[in-house]
């Protein structure tokens, strides 16, 4: 078969589930995954043969996973996220470039907080005395851990703990090879609607991304998401959209240090009425312009 080939059978075969584009842009990532061959080369030589039979089986199979509906990502058993590999399947929401953009603003917030932590070459201060203990962060609903890993990574001074109430995406979790400089985040069963579990630590940064899509929303969304990413992480009920950053907010209170931040990922339709629930919060965008985070 040839590159050509291979590209329109995939166009072909998922049209029913993804516009061309994003057909194709699947193709090139099955092609530079199984046969390290990049997706320049289609436009350089459309007509080279694909080599080996066993690759082409390999991607065969993985294509008819596609048809299935079955997301790239599990299809893959990885997916990018800030620069790190982390693995998924299923049980285990597949992190979203949305959540890349909140994690990038904690990491700018940080660097330009003299009291954050060391970076390699700055010459910050990391507070750790007794009294104090070192700089913390939590991360609420951590589903594969890319939050916490990727916070881990940049910050290597900091403790950062991770929880969620799915043993699945906590198993995820706990088997993320990011490498880390410092000490791996420590992941803990949770449920965020109950009181926090004894003898965690004061926090100088909790961060959230909940479920927060509503119900009837559904209807809006791709069989991919509906029929293989784990509901419990996605959904909230219509009649009480802000369930979980009312959890959140009382988890703060309990947790976070006087001069702590407060960062959460939101459903652009409820911005107000999430940071109202924070006093002294902002509102803030996305890079589409969307009302996505909010920020104490």
């Amino acid at each position: 078969m040839t590159l050509a080939g291979f590209v329109r059978q995939c166009i072909d075969r998922l049209s029913a589930l993804y516009p061309e584009p994003e057909s194709k842009a699947i193709a090139f990532r099955l092609l530079e995954h199984f046969t390290e061959i990049p997706s320049y080369k289609y436009i350089s030589d459309p007509d080279s043969v694909l080599p080996g039979s066993d690759r082409t089986s390999e991607m065969s199979s993985a294509l008819d996973e596609l048809v299935t509906g079955r997301p790239l990502q599990y299809v893959l058993g990885f997916t990018e996220f800030c620069g790190h590999r982390f693995k998924v399947g299923e049980g285990c929401l597949i992190p979203r470039p949305e959540t890349e953009e909140l994690v990038s603003r904690i990491i700018d917030d940080l660097y330009a907080d003299e009291d954050a932590p060391v970076m390699p070459g700055a010459t910050g201060h990391l507070s750790d005395d007794e009294e104090d203990g070192p700089f913390s962060i939590l991360d609420i609903c951590t589903g594969s851990g890319c939050i916490a890993w990727s916070l881990a990574a940049e910050f290597p001074e900091a403790m950062v703990y991770g929880c969620d109430l799915s043993e699945a995406a906590l198993r995820y979790a706990c088997k993320q090879r990011v490498k880390v400089r410092g000490a791996k985040p420590i992941f803990f069963s949770a449920d965020v609607l109950a009181e926090p579990p004894a003898g965690l630590p004061k926090f100088d940064v909790i961060v959230s991304n909940p479920p927060y899509i509503c119900d009837s929303e559904r209807a809006a969304m791709r069989p991919n998401v509906l029929d293989f990413e784990p509901a419990e992480a996605l959904f909230v009920p219509d009649d009480d959209p802000l369930k979980f950053y009312r959890a959140i907010a009382r988890w703060a209170d309990a947790l976070l240090r006087p001069d702590g931040h407060v960062y959460l990922e939101i459903n652009e339709r409820f911005g107000p009425e999430v940071a109202a629930l924070f006093p002294g919060a902002r509102l803030l965008p996305d890079i589409s312009g969307r009302d996505r985070f909010v920020v104490r």
